[in-house]
């Protein structure tokens, strides 16, 4: 099991790669991703400007949507005032707190109002 502890306190950066202890939304996702070793959806730039239904629709073509998310690696579209990335982890959630401006863990039952996506088996 990958461990992605130290990923929790990061601060957000809009654009941010992980380096220097700042990411975004979408590059905690795909570094998450990256440490599970599932593949990760085609990157589209567009997804920081875009309706959760284009990035919805951009997913479908990675992944299925899914009502329970349940395996670490699970994609979430968070509703935070804008649209913003979550993904599963050890029966919770990574995502960005929109309080702290930094990378939060919380139990899943925690977060409400989020589409969820997972990768379809080969």
């Amino acid at each position: 099991m990958s461990d992605c502890s130290d990923l929790i306190g990061y601060r957000y950066r809009l654009g941010a790669t992980g380096k220097d202890g700042e990411i975004d939304c979408i590059h905690l996702v795909y570094t998450v991703l990256g440490r599970l070793h599932i593949p990760t959806p085609a990157f589209n730039p567009a997804w920081y400007t875009a309706s959760r239904t284009q990035i919805a629709r951009d997913l479908l073509q990675w992944g299925e949507r899914i009502s329970d998310p349940s395996y670490d690696g699970d994609v979430l579209l968070l509703k935070q005032g804008t649209t913003a990335f979550a993904v599963t982890w050890q029966a919770g959630i990574l995502y960005i707190c929109p309080n702290t401006e930094k990378v939060n863990w919380c139990p899943l039952a925690a977060q409400k109002g989020f589409h969820c996506f997972r990768m379809r088996s080969s």
